[in-house]
């Protein structure tokens, strides 16, 4: 009873493995966070049997199932044994299914504060092709979600870029990115990139001082920048300060305003060899110190 009276009160990191060494790094990376914030991390991991001859007898392929899912417990205890050596509350979970969905359903069922994944694991160039179980986590996960590219080495985060659109109220987002600005001490810089066929309708003033209103004397930096993109603006800002974490915030879409024009928090999640953190402003809880 004490440990799941513990459980709803602690705060947890969901962290998605598939055991690469991309999900090693999330999982590095969840645990600088998971210190900050005295959080404790939920591994999870989502099986299913290999691809193979259909023809073979039913009491093969069930052996081969049970076999996958054993193989498969191992490693995630093993996950969560070397975790809590690591001096983490740790929890893991097993789970018959597609990555995505699994995912999903955990994020409903245990309300992290974050989702910390790895973009590329066993997917590759199809992974990109297709779309990776990353992309489809940041765009409906019900809570923010930081995505780690395989490409980044990142042990601490002293300089966070907020892409802002000075379009819409972005309090809630913004709020996030304050925050973890605030238990990492680092930098927080807004930037608005100015390109051809993106949105500017609203006179930028107008957002500027709601942020003002709204965040008062926290410390932050505002830049606008011109390019030919936006997600090319970012990287090469973002490249340029040397910064650990772009924060994007994000709205729900309707199916033809995603036809017309992809959604930039996807372009940038597929993108980014910068880790990459997705606010859905819908969503959004503004986290407490």
């Amino acid at each position: 009873m004490a440990s799941n009276q513990r459980r709803k009160t602690m705060r947890t990191i969901l962290v998605p493995t598939d055991f690469s060494d991309n999900s090693q790094k999330a999982l590095e990376f969840a645990q600088i966070i998971a210190e900050r914030y005295d959080a404790g991390i939920s591994l999870v991991h989502a099986y299913h049997p290999p691809i193979i001859d259909p023809n073979l007898p039913p009491e093969a392929l069930v052996a081969l199932a049970e076999q996958t899912e054993k193989i498969d417990r191992e490693k995630l205890e093993a996950w969560e044994k070397e975790c809590r050596q690591d001096g983490f509350a740790c929890e893991s979970k097993l789970v018959f299914g597609s990555a995505t969905d699994v995912i999903l359903d955990e994020v409903i069922e245990q309300k992290p504060i974050l989702v910390v994944m790895g973009r590329t694991g066993k997917g590759g160039w199809l992974d990109k092709l297709m779309g990776s179980v990353a992309t489809s986590v940041s765009a409906k996960a019900a809570c923010p979600v930081l995505v780690l590219p395989p490409q980044a080495h990142t042990k601490d985060i002293k300089r966070i870029v907020y892409a802002t659109e000075l379009e819409r109220p972005e309090e809630n987002a913004l709020g996030f990115a304050f925050n973890l600005a605030e238990h990492f001490n680092a930098e927080l810089d807004l930037v608005k990139v100015n390109a051809s066929f993106e949105v500017n309708v609203f006179d930028d003033e107008q957002f500027i001082g709601d942020i003002k209103a709204t965040f008062g004397d926290k410390k932050y930096t505002l830049h606008a920048i011109d390019e030919e993109s936006v997600v090319d603006g970012l990287q090469k800002y973002a490249d340029k300060h040397h910064a650990d974490l772009i924060v994007m915030a994000t709205r729900k879409r309707d199916w033809l305003s995603g036809l017309i024009n992809p959604s930039l928090s996807k372009k940038m999640v597929l993108a980014s060899h910068i880790p990459i953190l997705i606010c859905h402003l819908e969503q959004m809880e503004t986290l407490e110190a």
